[in-house]
């Protein structure tokens, strides 16, 4: 299963040269040269590794990772910077970044350092098994169907997580606004919307909506 990797880099020939690169290596890339594209990006999909460059338009690299980690996202991020004074590059790590490269860099160190950081979270993958069809990678943030990868939105793959840690049990609303929203202003009319979207995956009859309570995952 290729890994996918959202690239953040404001230089537009950096930025090609990377999407370039990574594909040719066998990465699923995601580039973008916008603070608020990423994170747009990164609410839209899954990714396994995010590269960042720190001074970009609308957010910095720093402000989109802050972002992720405040709503529970862990994805691997590796910080691609000119700055490299220790306060700059102990406020990467301080905010969750995995590791840096300052500019320029030699393409082929990078590529040393994605599979590191790949290996890494590969040995320590966990997975949970649904049924003899569908197994949930929890690291990758990952749907999987007979060994093939489903793309799921993140909201979507945050409610099937919780249904499937309390299948057989009512998982309530206020449960659902907890997990998918935590901190952020929730959307309760979306939640008929992801859990439409799961039915289209596992059936009808897989999630029941117990009226006024919540809902319940019956595979």
């Amino acid at each position: 299963m290729s890994c996918k990797i959202l690239v953040l880099e404001d230089n537009k020939l950096l930025l090609e040269t990377l999407e370039e690169f990574l594909s040719d290596h066998g990465y699923i890339v995601k580039a973008v040269d916008r603070g608020v594209d990423a994170l747009n990006a990164s609410f839209a999909e899954s990714f396994d590794l995010f590269l960042l460059d720190v001074k970009v338009p609308d957010m910095s690299g720093f402000e989109f990772l802050k972002s992720l980690r405040d709503a529970g996202n862990n994805t691997p991020a590796i910080f691609l910077t000119s700055l490299t004074d220790k306060e700059s590059l102990t406020k990467g790590f301080n905010l969750g970044g995995d590791d840096y490269i300052k500019k320029p860099f030699d393409l082929d160190e990078l590529l040393l350092r994605v599979r590191a950081i790949m290996e890494r979270m590969c040995h320590k993958n966990k997975q949970v098994k649904i049924d003899e069809n569908f197994t949930i990678d929890l690291d990758r943030k990952r749907l999987i169907k007979n060994g093939k990868e489903l793309n799921l939105n993140l909201k979507d793959f945050q409610l099937l997580c919780l249904l499937v840690e309390d299948r057989g049990k009512v998982v309530t609303t206020d449960m659902i606004v907890d997990t998918l929203w935590k901190h952020d202003e929730a959307n309760i009319g979306s939640i008929r919307v992801y859990v439409t979207n799961l039915k289209k995956i596992f059936g009808k009859d897989a999630i029941s909506n117990i009226r006024g309570i919540g809902y319940r995952f019956e595979k």
